[in-house]
């Protein structure tokens, strides 16, 4: 009796110090990585971020310059409108007037920004241009020494002078369009924009 008594604590002892050493040699599984964040590692944008990243795309892209066509538009039809009106006897006149309009404005269209100061600068050049020109190749004998041309240069700039006003006036009209409807279609995505962040609010 008095040994069982004896055996018995140092028994328990050793099966304490067991227990001890299993628990501190067990290791706890480690948890599970990747299971709440998406698989590419990026954390999902907010309804706010994805709505200014379809206006960001929706914005309309910036025009490329095509400088062939507006030098074309500029030059070639008030050329082709003085020629024609010098074949036809009325000198620079009606034709001309017509197709530097009509050209000025399409080279205001299709010009950039930076390139509305040359269109517009370039107005008066090629109307004096095309209408000295014409005259000088169509009446060669006319304007043989310095007195005549002179004289020339000073009927040509008073006939130019209107054609320069309505082909000013058509460019910038031209241009205020242009400026206008840019304008609008910014504005349309980021209405749009703004609608879907109020309707995820309200969802």
């Amino acid at each position: 009796m008095a040994g069982q008594r004896a055996g018995s604590p140092i028994g328990e002892a050793q099966d304490q110090a067991h227990s001890r050493a299993r628990a501190r040699g067990t290791q706890l599984p480690s948890p599970r990585r990747g299971a709440d964040t998406p698989p590419s590692g990026r954390t999902p944008a907010p309804p706010a971020g994805r709505a200014a990243a379809r206006s960001r795309a929706a914005a309309p892209r910036a025009r490329r310059a095509t400088p062939g066509p507006t030098a074309l538009a500029a030059l070639g039809l008030p050329v082709i409108g003085a020629f024609t009106d010098e074949l036809l006897g009325s000198a620079p006149g009606g034709v001309f007037t017509v197709l530097t309009v009509l050209g000025t404005a399409a080279a205001a269209w299709l010009a950039t920004h930076n390139g509305w100061w040359w269109v517009l600068t370039g107005v008066g050049p090629v109307v004096l241009g095309c209408t000295a020109g014409a005259e000088l190749l169509a009446h060669q004998d006319k304007y043989g020494d310095t007195k005549a041309v002179a004289t020339g240069a000073a009927k040509w700039a008073v006939h130019a002078f209107p054609v320069m006003g309505w082909a000013i006036g058509a460019a910038v009209l031209v241009i205020v369009l242009r400026l206008a409807l840019e304008k609008k279609a910014r504005s349309k995505p980021a209405r749009e924009g703004r609608g879907r962040q109020k309707e995820s609010r309200r969802g």
